[in-house]
């Protein structure tokens, strides 16, 4: 029996904003999703992030249409939630996930800012108890600091973007997998890996090949990285094969004790917990990588 499931995406394959490439990863896991047969994916929802909302959405609905998939991508969340004050209405993707989940349980993949999602938990309470798992990409460990290569510290990106949200999806009691940078800064995608979805040949992957390969580069150049890492890649695999991983239940908080606040995981702290994935059992990167690379067709 698939999955069934819905992505929050800030996809950004094959733009540039603020002078560079941006992420590309939430691509493969929309197309990963569309592709496997244990998995029904039941709608995308979009927001800012990696890009400015419009082009984001762009390139989600430019994803289904080449892939002729039956999908509705439905628009979200153009800027973060105010840090204090009253709460903007729900927005299309809110309102869209809250039907879905009206009807049946199903997972979401939340791969972007949490906007969407913290909207959801605010203004739908009665539909929480139907998700039956919420990943998340994003939180650490307590005292992590993120790099690439020699380069960072790096931000948390999805959970900075909005920190209000992520406290509304942190104490909403939806049952919680966090796959962070320290998961998949374990894994690598190189131009290898694209030479290998490119000769497979075909629409689709050429369209990633394409617009990957500048993001690709830019690791290599900039990080002197061999390729990128596929931090939204996780959340899919979570959910297709959780066998891949090593985790541990742990409690959190959102420390704000310094400049930049900061969402840490950690067995000792008390409270609810959540599930949080600290690395990869034998075997598992390994099959996380094939799959990433083989379900790009």
């Amino acid at each position: 029996m698939s999955t069934r499931l819905l992505i929050d995406t800030d996809v950004a394959l094959g733009l540039r904003h603020e002078g560079r490439p941006r992420d590309i990863d939430d691509g493969f896991a929309i197309v990963e999703a569309i592709n496997v047969d244990d998995l029904e994916l039941c709608g995308v929802t979009t927001v800012f992030g990696n890009a400015p909302h419009d082009a984001v959405h762009r390139v989600a609905s430019e994803i289904i249409k080449l892939k002729k998939a039956d999908v509705a991508v439905v628009p979200g969340a153009a800027q973060p939630l105010p840090q204090d004050g009253d709460l903007p209405g729900p927005n299309p993707a809110v309102e869209f996930m809250a039907s879905q989940l009206a009807q049946r349980p199903m997972a979401i993949a939340a791969i972007g800012p949490l906007t969407n999602i913290g909207l959801l938990v605010y203004h739908h309470p009665e539909v929480l108890t139907n998700i039956t798992a919420l990943i998340i990409v994003a939180g650490r460990s307590i005292g992590a600091s993120f790099y690439i290569g020699d380069a960072g510290p790096v931000r948390d990106f999805n959970f900075e973007n909005d920190v209000r949200s992520a406290e509304l999806v942190m104490t909403s009691g939806i049952s919680l997998v966090l796959a962070g940078f320290e998961l998949t800064s374990q894994v690598t995608i190189t131009e290898v890996d694209l030479a290998t979805i490119a000769a497979r040949g075909g629409a689709t992957a050429e369209y990633f090949h394409t617009n990957s390969l500048a993001w690709c580069k830019y690791w290599i150049e900039e990080f002197a990285e061999p390729g990128f890492h596929p931090w939204d890649s996780a959340a899919i695999a979570w959910l297709r094969h959780p066998e891949y991983f090593e985790s541990e239940t742990r409690g959190w908080q959102i420390d704000r004790s310094g400049e930049t606040p900061r969402l840490e995981c950690d067995r000792n702290l008390p409270g609810t917990t959540v599930t949080y994935c600290t690395g990869f059992t034998p075997g598992g990167l390994d099959s996380f990588v094939r799959d990433v690379v083989n379900t790009v067709y």
